[in-house]
């Protein structure tokens, strides 16, 4: 037989229907020339399959930022005694950093009646408040007060303040750390305050940490300053909003300010 049209060669033998489509697509894949199984795996053949190499990789997920993480070690001053905890200037602080978007968790370690040496409740000193509060987490802690320290023997305030700030340094090495002075007495108690400043603002310049000083600052100006409340010592409500704005300027304070 001498036809040569559809599948008959010159020799009258039929050629595989294989090779008939191999000729068919030869153009496009000149490596489909067999009838083998790599033929029928080959993209031109996986319908509604995606090749590998068009599929993008997957970006990895970001990790949340951990919360800055700011400890408050204090006495009445810092509990929002005469106020209400929900008023004290470590709450507020805490709510206005979260309003501005900064991701914060503020621990209030305070405790009414507390000292450097003093106890107050619970026993609490301010030693015993970082050593319950402040860990390799903390990344602030803000020490205010105390004048409930008033009367302790100079050399023994000393050494707590000094055992105090090397507690923190021990616990939360990075950690930044803020020392506040008393506020103003003004009454009997006016020279013990400024001892315990003294010696605060010398344990502070020992450690290298820059000593606020809201006496000299005249936080309180007068007796009746509208930011006491009746009993002439713990904050009003306006006084924990005035503290709150004091202390929120030292703790965003860069770092490299001397704080």
């Amino acid at each position: 037989m001498t036809q040569r049209h559809g599948w008959w060669t010159a020799s009258g033998f039929r050629r595989p229907l294989c090779a008939v489509l191999a000729l068919n697509v030869v153009a496009v894949t000149p490596a489909l020339t067999g009838c083998s199984t790599a033929a029928v795996g080959h993209p031109l053949f996986l319908k509604g399959q995606q090749h590998k190499s068009l599929v993008p990789a997957a970006l990895p997920v970001p990790k949340p930022a951990s919360p800055e993480r700011i400890v408050i070690i204090g006495d009445s001053l810092s509990t929002g005694f005469g106020t209400s905890p929900e008023e004290a200037w470590p709450w507020l602080l805490g709510e206005d950093l979260r309003s501005a978007q900064v991701s914060v968790e503020v621990t209030n370690a305070a405790r009414n009646g507390a000292g450097y040496v003093t106890p107050g409740d619970d026993d609490s000193t301010f030693q015993s408040q970082i050593s319950a509060s402040v860990n390799a987490s903390t990344d602030m802690v803000v020490l205010f007060g105390s004048d409930n320290d008033a009367g302790q023997d100079p050399s023994e305030l000393h050494a707590a303040l000094t055992d105090a700030l090397l507690e923190i340094k021990s616990e939360a090495p990075h950690a930044k750390r803020v020392v506040i002075g008393p506020l103003t007495a003004f009454d009997a108690l006016e020279t013990d305050v400024d001892a315990i400043r003294d010696e605060e603002r010398a344990v502070a310049s020992d450690a290298g940490i820059k000593f606020v000083d809201p006496v000299a600052e005249h936080w309180v100006p007068e007796p009746d300053s509208a930011l006491l409340g009746p009993d002439g010592e713990h904050p009003s409500i306006e006084g924990q909003k005035f503290l709150e704005g004091k202390i929120k300027a030292l703790v965003t304070a860069p770092r490299n300010s001397g704080l």
